[in-house]
């Protein structure tokens, strides 16, 4: 098991390790790439847009819910919830749970 040099970070790191424990740098000497002859890459399954989606989606969930609440702890008994609140927390989930469903259909 001998130590080789990581190829961006230099740290000593074994030869059967997948990755840099330091960086996350892959591996080139692997076996797996060896056989292959290509190396190692990583790649993000993920877009940045649709990752800004979710943030967005999720903060729209929540800001609803948290507006809700403070607007029902504050009403007189008997009347209704807020309709913007309402909106918001349904805007919100329907937007999350349809990012989070395209997300799923794009991956392989």
């Amino acid at each position: 098991m001998p130590l080789i040099a990581c190829p961006d970070c230099a740290t000593q790191v074994s030869d059967r390790a997948p990755t840099c424990p330091k960086c996350g740098a892959p591996i080139a000497n692997r076996p797996d790439v060896v056989a292959t002859g290509t190396p190692l890459t990583t790649t993000q399954l993920t877009s940045k847009r649709l990752k800004a989606q979710i943030v967005w989606s999720s903060l729209c969930f929540w800001v609803g819910l948290v507006w809700l609440i403070f607007s029902m702890v504050g009403s007189e008994p008997g009347s209704g919830p807020s309709f913007i609140p309402v909106i918001l927390l349904l805007i919100g989930t329907i937007w999350y749970v349809s990012t989070r469903y395209r997300i799923w259909w794009h991956h392989k």
